[in-house]
């Protein structure tokens, strides 16, 4: 495993002048590889953040293996494949974080399903321990998916025919039926044969990864010491006070179980693990734009201030490599917490400026 901390002469040799701070945030620009071996040595209190997760997601630079060399030009990456070269990265932005943390901190950093394993290997390689996943289930996500029928009749050569139809699909808008546009009746014999198969899943969960910088000795020591190293299990009960899971849902999913599942002794069984009030996407109204902007990858504001409140002390400092729209930031403000946040594109600090001074108007 190459040494992910860049050399001296490749870096800067301290923290440029933030963009933003007060008595909340501290908001830098620039790259998160080269930004989190300035900050001071076991400073910070808890890390959560939602990274790139190495998709190449809408063919954005910042979500593929070109932006991830570009963030790595002290690492020869010419001979890695594309998921060797996120790992790498995700080792990189990691050791960083690992300097910056106190002893015995916790992260919780976002994944996807398909590249989750490259990122936890790449925060073990750094030197964290990881100590569980939370799994996000939701339901709103919609399939990438080829339709091998149709993909059969077009390779070789066959245009269908379109048709509407009529399907029983609830649309949640328009009523219990809603008129599409089919793909047309398979028209080769290979196309027949494969009729119904596809490439790939619905996604319906993020994992979520909790990992924990080495303490000093033992935790009692530690957390006596830097006030870090435990979870805050009381601040993260939920439904009469239970103790959090590593499963959380949406709403949807929640419903969705219990009509499965029906009552015993009276209780639902999604009253067993917490239950977020949103959709799986951030609400509109939860999306900031300013200035014509937006951010694609928005996570719900609620569950990251379950998560600040699960790893972080009162009043703690919560470091955020990735602020993209500003969620973390926003989450912090509300719950008390100073936010020290990175962020790559000029172009986003307006969002992350408007999250924070919408927290004024939630206190």
């Amino acid at each position: 495993m190459p040494n992910p901390t860049p050399p001296p002469a490749a870096r800067l040799t301290e923290l440029p002048k933030p963009v933003f701070t007060d008595d909340r945030a501290t908001l830098y620009l620039g790259d998160a590889v080269e930004l989190l071996p300035l900050l001071p040595e076991a400073s910070i209190d808890a890390l959560v953040t939602d990274p790139p997760y190495g998709l190449s997601f809408n063919g954005q630079a910042w979500d593929d293996a070109s932006g991830f060399r570009e963030s790595l030009p002290h690492i020869d990456t010419s001979a890695m494949s594309a998921p060797e070269v996120f790992e790498t990265w995700c080792t990189a932005w990691a050791a960083g974080a690992l300097h910056a943390l106190k002893p015995g901190a916790y992260v919780a950093a976002f994944g996807g399903a398909r590249t989750w394993h490259r990122m936890v290997r790449g925060i073990e390689n750094a030197g964290f321990e990881i100590r569980d996943q939370i799994a996000w289930l939701h339901t709103t996500g919609m399939p990438k998916s080829m339709d091998l029928s149709h993909a059969i009749d077009k390779h070789h050569g066959v245009e269908r025919t379109d048709r509407v139809v009529q399907t029983t699909d609830h649309d949640g808008v328009l009523g219990a039926t809603r008129t599409v546009l089919s793909k047309g009746t398979p028209v080769t014999e290979d196309a027949q044969r494969w009729q119904g198969w596809g490439t790939a899943l619905r996604p319906a969960f993020e994992p979520i990864v909790i990992a924990r910088k080495p303490p000093e000795g033992n935790v009692v020591r530690n957390v006596l010491k830097h006030g870090v190293g435990g979870l805050n299990v009381n601040g993260g009960r939920f439904a009469h006070d239970r103790w959090p899971t590593n499963v959380a849902f949406d709403a949807a999913q929640a419903d969705a179980l219990d009509v499965l599942t029906g009552t015993w002794q009276g209780e639902s069984l999604s009253r067993k693990f917490p239950i977020f009030r949103f959709d799986h996407k951030a609400s509109t109204a939860e999306r900031p734009r300013a200035f014509g902007v937006s951010h694609a990858t928005v996570k719900p504001l609620a569950l990251m201030r379950w998560l600040i409140t699960l790893v972080t002390p009162p009043h703690g400092v919560v470091l955020e490599p990735f602020a993209g729209s500003g969620t973390t930031v926003e989450a912090g403000a509300l719950e008390g917490v100073r936010i020290t946040a990175f962020e790559k594109d000029r172009a986003f600090v307006p969002l992350i400026r408007a999250r924070i001074d919408r927290s004024d108007s939630h206190e």
